[in-house]
């Protein structure tokens, strides 16, 4: 066959293929939608929410989108709806070949559980606060304090911003993670620690340059308190520029 005529061949071809692509996707814009799934991201975190979970929400704020034409899907309406699930982030909504509404999202992974007066939540790295979750707990730190300031679900107050900062940090640093069981912050803003070793609380102060007082505190447990006894302190304060200061028991 000569060359032309292959040419010819493979562009009318592509124009079939092209005809049929574009038959199908109008068929489909056509039909129905099929129904709504979720395609949750758990990372390393453990499972608050199922999908099943997210798909009545999204249901619960439009019911019709299962009555509706695929063309007629407002993807922006879909992802607000699920944005009412507090534990996803990244969410992002298709249709998919069959016809089926599809909510893609990350779930959140909190970092610490706070215990703010009479409420019980988790917060994440962002800040964001989100219920107890009956699928599950999450084994991360406590976090509680004397609070001043009423609690807002939509913008951190001072005192949720420190703990959100010093668990965030906790959390990213390896080296320190392992090491501290509970924060609280103070009426004054000043934060309280309790480690897993010893029978003592560390007095970190504002959460300002942690990188030096975590490590003036691990050479202080590495140096200092074998030779002191773990039982010596009643309390380690770390609040003072470059220094480590030990209240006896």
């Amino acid at each position: 066959m000569k060359r032309p005529y292959k040419i010819l061949l493979i562009l009318a071809g592509a124009l079939a293929v092209a005809v049929l692509v574009i038959a199908t996707n109008v068929t489909r814009s056509r039909s129905q939608v099929r129904g709504v799934e979720a395609d949750l991201r758990y990372g390393r975190a453990p499972v608050l929410v199922d999908e099943q979970t997210v798909v009545d929400s999204v249901l619960a704020h439009l019911p019709h989108l299962p009555a509706q034409r695929v063309k007629d899907v407002d993807r922006r309406a879909v992802v607000e709806a699920a944005s009412s699930v507090p534990y996803l982030r990244d969410i992002t909504a298709t249709v998919s070949v069959s016809g089926k509404v599809v909510v893609h999202a990350a779930q959140r992974r909190p970092v610490a559980r706070l215990f703010y007066g009479a409420r019980e939540l988790y917060f994440d790295a962002d800040g964001v606060m989100m219920p107890m979750s009956r699928n599950g707990e999450c084994h991360v730190l406590v976090a509680g304090g004397d609070f001043t300031e009423p609690l807002r679900i939509d913008s951190l107050n001072s005192q949720t911003a420190a703990l959100v900062k010093l668990a965030t940090w906790l959390d990213d640093e390896r080296r320190y993670r392992g090491m501290i069981d509970q924060i609280y912050v103070e009426r004054d803003g000043d934060m309280m620690m309790v480690p897993k070793l010893g029978n003592h609380v560390v007095e970190l102060g504002s959460v300002d340059n942690l990188d030096e007082k975590f490590e003036n505190l691990l050479t202080f447990y590495r140096n200092g308190m074998p030779r002191a006894g773990w039982e010596t302190y009643s309390k380690i304060s770390l609040k003072y520029h470059g220094q480590v200061v030990c209240t006896k028991r």
